[in-house]
């Protein structure tokens, strides 16, 4: 098969990225399954561990010398993310909007997030706005929110979290990969910027989700026919 560039294509990634060439993706932006993999509900299952670590293998090969790989984690697997990844930083997503008093000890608010680098990758925050701290504060999407931030997947990550990553290690017209694309916020978010994506999904539902939003963002933009 030919991968089209800004598409959103439904099937395995371990599949899929089989047909992208080697060393073509500039950045990787991504949130996998960590800890429910079909019918799989443990990360001990030695099924999880291999999945995770076969997409990542074949994420390594498609990735440029200079290039950046964000991976969302959860603390509960850490040290697992850890082992695997092997990341020079770990970065926090805070979201503390749906943290209710409790006796329970320590509520979650944030997620890890898993950054790797490759070679010497680009780098160009906005100091002004802070974009290049480790902790980075942005409310979860809910169900029940309008507009951009409208939690339309069960782990819907803000847009403008996913653009800030974006912008600090991409250039326009750069290639963005996200095998685990889900409601669709990283090709979304690279529409916004000026990136081309590639974008992967095994649920058809969250394709076609993916889709309506993509399509109701390049209204005034057209689509693109490059075929790698």
């Amino acid at each position: 098969m030919n991968i089209k560039i800004d598409t959103i294509i439904q099937g395995d990634c371990l599949e899929v990225m089989k047909e992208i060439p080697d060393e073509s993706v500039d950045l990787v932006l991504t949130d996998p399954p960590y800890g429910v993999l079909g019918k799989i509900q443990k990360w001990d299952d030695i099924n999880v561990k291999e999945f995770t670590k076969k997409w990542w293998d074949l994420v390594k090969n498609k990735l440029k010398l200079n290039s950046s790989t964000y991976v969302f984690w959860s603390q509960t697997y850490l040290l697992e993310g850890l082992q695997i990844f092997q990341p020079n930083r770990v970065l926090i997503w805070h979201h503390p909007n749906l943290a209710t008093p409790t006796n329970k000890m320590f509520l979650w608010t944030y997620d890890p997030i898993l950054y790797i680098k490759f070679g010497k990758p680009i780098f160009q925050p906005s100091f002004a706005e802070k974009e290049n701290v480790d902790v980075f504060k942005f409310a979860k999407p809910q169900s029940n929110w309008k507009g951009e931030n409208k939690g339309l997947h069960p782990a819907s990550k803000p847009i403008k979290l996913i653009m800030n990553f974006v912008k600090i290690s991409s250039n326009e017209n750069d290639l963005v990969l996200d095998p685990f694309l889900g409601a669709g916020t990283t090709a979304i978010a690279c529409k916004k910027l000026g990136r081309h994506f590639i974008g992967i999904e095994l649920n058809p539902e969250y394709v076609e989700m993916a889709n309506r939003r993509l399509n109701f963002e390049m209204l005034d933009l057209g689509e693109k026919d490059e075929i790698l």
